[in-house]
This record gives C-alpha cells, structure tokens and sequence, in this order.
C-alpha cells in the first residue's frame, strides 16, 4: 500500500471549503500490489496454496479499496454562513447531512490521540454540545496542515 496516500482532500468552491476523506481508486496501486503479492504468496507457500491465499488477498484488498472509494464523508465550511456540515456519502450521492454548528469556530477544533496498528493517528473533533468527530487523520504532518489550513485559509465573516 503507499504509504503517502492521501486520506483526505481540502478544496474550495467559491467562499464553502470542502474536507473530503475518499480515498482515491487507484488501478494501477491495485495492479502493482496485487501482482508483487500473488508473487511473493507463490513463492512461500507453494503454487497450490499460493495462488489460493493471493486470489484471496485479490478480493478482499479489491473490495476494502472499492468500498473506501464509494463510501466516504465530507465536511463544508461556509464562509459566508458560518456553518459546518458533514455530508456522508455513497458514490457522488448525498445519504445523509449533519448541521454541525450555525457559526464556525476555529478554536472549537481538537485533535485527539489515537494509536492503531503501532501508528499514532490523530482523530479531528469539533466541540458543541456534543463532540463532532470529523475525519482520521494519519499522522502529525496531515494534522498540521489542517490546523494551518483553517488558520490561514478560512475567515468566516459572520463570527468578527
């Protein structure tokens, strides 16, 4: 798998600032990993069980990177509004939409700790009444960039 994959796209469209965590669906990572994987299986374990466990692996790597690509969720910031929004999503189309806040705070934003497989992650909140958790995000780099994106990029004209 590469491991600086993205895991979340920051856009703008006109004054509402999109956080998308879709993972891309790449064909050729697919091909590369699949094909070095079916190789190496082959290779310890025999040709029987080989081509059996990679064929395995094939389908289950296929169907977690396909369903990671249809199924995602993204956050809307407003600008002019102030409001965040979080839109869960299924190929393109909008299942469901959470008011997060009507008036954007930056500083209402935390990142907690996480470790998972040996790997220390960091999981965005948002604080309200109730805490808002917003996307994964895979290490200390992917945490600063949002924290200097929000400071520098987005200035909400309602909360002045």
């Amino acid at each position: 798998m590469n491991e600086r994959e993205d895991y979340f796209r920051i856009s703008k469209n006109g004054h509402v600032h999109t956080l998308s965590d879709r993972i891309p669906f790449n064909w050729t990572e697919l091909l590369i990993w699949t094909s070095t994987s079916f190789i190496f299986l082959i290779w310890f374990l025999g040709i029987g069980i080989g081509i059996f466990v990679a064929i395995l692996t094939l389908i289950g790597y296929t169907i977690y990177r396909f369903a990671s690509w249809i199924y995602y969720s993204e956050l809307k910031i407003d600008e002019k509004s102030g409001k965040i929004i979080r839109l869960k999503k299924i190929l393109d189309r909008t299942q469901k939409t959470e008011l997060i806040s009507d008036k954007f705070d930056p500083n209402r934003f935390e990142y907690s700790e996480l470790t998972r497989s040996g790997k220390t992650k960091f999981l965005m909140n948002y604080r309200t009444h109730k805490n808002n958790e917003l996307l994964i995000l895979k290490n200390k780099t992917d945490k600063e960039q949002i924290e200097k994106y929000i400071a520098e990029k987005i200035t909400v004209y309602n909360n002045v």
